[in-house]
């Protein structure tokens, strides 16, 4: 997704491109699987599968299939005298899928695809000439015909967000889920630091107050994608409220914020933050329970919300908070 903008600018300018993906790492490999490394015939590129390790040989790699117009998997590890001559010294290892660029009608059904924000999957098998098949998240697939025993590994990936080579050994899926969505309650000084950075992390912003005055007069740098001034139980029934949605309560009104967690603590939200201190989340609590709601349900809201960095400035908090939402997302706690 990093490079997206890029691939765009390439393909209007006319240029023929390889593209090399990282689809397995062991140890310390200092990128993940799915990474991606776009390269042109002049040997420019962007994007990065080692974070500078490999790159070289990569690239002169890519130049060559460009060339032949012949795929090829490239390994790279701890014990390959090349991968030290290129710099892999980071005690890893990495298997690296350099390809042509995708044919022109599965790259224009992608394009089309993360331009309307629809999850799918792109799968590849692993040989000099590669067969794709795009698969969308209703199941509907298009390109080339694939196993059907398969599919049960293709749900697996996209419902945990995991690129991955399939146990088949010969096929590569890289999963594009749709982006996930910040709910912001309440608009404040926090609520505009934190809505720019994370647009600039790949989010989508909701932003639910019934105050319009805040909603709707704050000062954006860059404002909410959508915007409700409305009470949360208003608009959060009709929401898709799954782990695709990590939502921060920032109105500092209870009214407001205890509206919102009683739909948001039975739902199946990623994650859930409050804003307060360790005093007021312990009102917060109290009245918590009073509506109904046990002690292991509390837990699941972050408060203090953000990761503990000595916030002090509204800037430093939308920090601290994004750094939080960023960890639960990828897997932490």
């Amino acid at each position: 997704m990093d490079i997206v903008s890029s691939i765009r600018k390439l393909n209007r300018e006319g240029q023929t491109l390889a593209i090399a993906s990282v689809i397995n790492t062991w140890k310390s490999s200092p990128r993940p699987v799915g990474s991606a490394l776009i390269i042109s015939e002049n040997g420019e590129m962007t994007g990065s599968v080692s974070g500078g390790c490999v790159e070289g040989a990569v690239v002169k790699k890519a130049v060559e299939i460009i060339k032949s117009q012949k795929a090829e998997v490239l390994h790279f590890g701890i014990s390959d005298a090349d991968a030290w001559e290129v710099g892999l010294s980071c005690g890893g290892a990495l298997d690296v899928f350099v390809q042509p660029f995708y044919p022109k009608e599965i790259w224009n059904e992608m394009d089309e695809l993360l331009k309307q924000d629809e999850g799918f999957m792109l799968l590849s098998t692993l040989e000099e000439n590669p067969q794709y098949s795009i698969v969308k998240a209703n199941g509907e697939s298009i390109g080339a015909a694939f196993e059907k025993s398969l599919l049960p590994e293709l749900e697996q990936a996209f419902y945990e967000g995991d690129s991955k080579v399939l146990s088949s050994g010969n096929h590569f899926v890289l999963v594009f889920p749709k982006r996930p969505v910040m709910l912001l309650i309440g608009s404040a000084h926090i609520t505009v630091e934190l809505t720019e950075l994370a647009h600039m992390f790949g989010f989508e912003t909701l932003l639910i107050d019934p105050r319009a005055t805040f909603a709707s007069k704050t000062q954006y740098k860059a404002k909410p994608q959508t915007i409700h001034i409305q009470w949360p139980q208003e608009v959060l029934p009709n929401l898709k409220l799954d782990k695709n949605t990590y939502a921060v309560i920032l109105s500092h009104d209870p009214k407001i914020d205890d509206e919102a967690l009683k739909i948001l603590l039975k739902s199946k939200v990623a994650y859930i933050g409050a804003l307060g201190s360790r005093k007021t989340h312990a009102k917060r609590i109290e009245r918590l329970k009073e509506y109904g709601f046990s002690s292991e349900e509390i837990d699941g809201i972050h408060a203090p919300i953000g990761i503990d960095i000595g916030s002090k400035l509204p800037r430093e908090i939308a920090l601290s908070v994004m750094a939080e939402v960023i960890k639960v997302k990828n897997g932490g706690r």
